[in-house]
């Protein structure tokens, strides 16, 4: 049988450790309470490294909506909170997750609500969880608000996927275009090449050009990794600077049709969580807070911050959107229109899901426009190559005549 490895409490408080032998997690736990012990974390020993290795791995946003949904159906069924979380964290016991779940689960043993739980995790759960989950449990509607969470993720990673599949063909194509004029440059050059030698400056300089650049991909391709390579890791590293960061998302406001898909994401997702926060009973101001971090873009954020300050300062919310020079005027209009009628959370669901619409007609857009444009780009540079190798022929076959 496995061997548990377990850390406990006393009735005094003592931390203590050990080691039990059961034949499952369950079984284990119940030999620790039998000795008069509150089972803090109880992990089996074979398993304990995989979970170091594993808990600071990234948490994507689709295993959180896939651990809210599951969480949101156990509370339904009328499972306790802690007993949920406790099947969750052994169902998901070898991934990040998991060990987060059981050190939440741990935590709310010793007497922690589940939301403070989730703030001292922001880097896993962000603001918005957690204050979703603070107001449902002071409301005690927390399967209800979780269950608005659940909704809020899947509607945030359709749209993702959205984006993933109108990009997925045209950068397949500028991969495969790209591998292709690698190959013709690496293999198939060096032994047309062959033909040409004896003629030097006699060849055109068309293919004067790319023979050299044959050569330069054939015996500098390990130099030219590594300046891709360093250029990476270089504007990684220039990005993390709050300054060059700030410029290359107000660079990216500048690109036409790139600006206006990123305007309709950003304002479909801060619309999205806006209204999710003031239905679940959180103040404007506060919940300006929370939503304004959910952008990826910090110029525009910059302008929304400057909104919520006006706001605050007395303006109407309606009002301070017409103040921000990027805003479509239909938001403000509709805004103050549900701020008017007492139906804001509503109206911000309407501006989203229009934008939702729009995202998708944009996107259609430019994957059409960008299927073509690819493929004439690397239409043209093969046959740019294969007009190089083929001019000394003509002219040699002119010379002849």
């Amino acid at each position: 049988m496995p061997i548990f490895v377990y850390k406990a409490k006393k009735n005094n408080a003592e931390n203590v450790s050990g080691e039990v032998t059961a034949r499952d997690t369950d079984e284990a736990v119940e030999l620790i309470s039998q000795q008069g012990l509150l089972p803090v974390s109880v992990v089996e020993k074979g398993d304990s490294h995989l979970i170091a290795e594993k808990k600071n791995r990234h948490v994507s946003r689709r295993d959180i909506y896939v651990f809210t949904r599951q969480l949101v159906s156990l509370l339904k069924s009328g499972i306790p909170l802690l007993q949920a979380l406790d099947v969750l964290s052994r169902q998901m016991r070898m991934t990040s997750l998991g060990w987060t779940l059981t050190q939440i689960t741990a935590d709310i043993r010793n007497g922690k609500s589940f939301s403070s739980c989730l703030t001292d995790r922001a880097d896993i759960f962000p603001a918005l969880y957690a204050s979703m989950a603070r107001a449902g449990e002071e409301s005690g509607k927390l399967p209800v608000l979780l269950g608005r969470m659940a909704v809020y993720y899947k509607q945030q990673e359709d749209i993702a996927m959205k984006v993933r599949s109108a990009l997925a063909y045209p950068l397949f194509m500028l991969l495969v275009g790209a591998g292709t004029v690698v190959f013709v440059l690496t293999f198939v050059m060096p032994k047309i090449a062959v033909l040409f030698d004896g003629l030097g400056s006699v060849l055109p300089l068309p293919t004067k050009i790319i023979l050299a650049l044959s050569q330069h991909v054939r015996h500098g391709w390990p130099f030219f990794l590594l300046a891709i390579l360093m250029l990476v890791l270089g504007w990684r590293m220039a990005l993390k600077s709050p300054r060059v960061r700030r410029s290359w998302h107000q660079f990216i406001l500048s690109i036409p049709m790139i600006s206006d898909l990123m305007i309709k994401l950003e304002l479909e997702r801060f619309s999205r969580t806006l209204s999710l926060l003031l239905e679940s009973g959180i103040s404007i101001l506060r919940a300006f807070e929370i939503a304004i971090p959910t952008l990826s873009n910090e110029a525009l954020q910059k302008d929304l911050w400057l909104c919520q300050s006006r706001v605050a300062g007395g303006m109407s919310f309606g009002e301070a959107l017409n103040e921000v020079t990027w805003m479509p005027d239909i938001v403000g209009q509709l805004v103050a229109v549900g701020e008017t009628s007492g139906q804001l959370p509503q109206s911000l669901n309407d501006i989203a899901d229009t934008y939702e619409q729009d995202i998708a007609e944009v996107l259609k857009t430019v994957t059409a426009l960008l299927e073509p444009i690819l493929i004439l780009l690397v239409g043209g540079v093969v046959g740019f190559i294969v007009f190089a190798m083929l001019l000394p022929v003509f002219q040699m076959d002119l010379f002849a005549r």
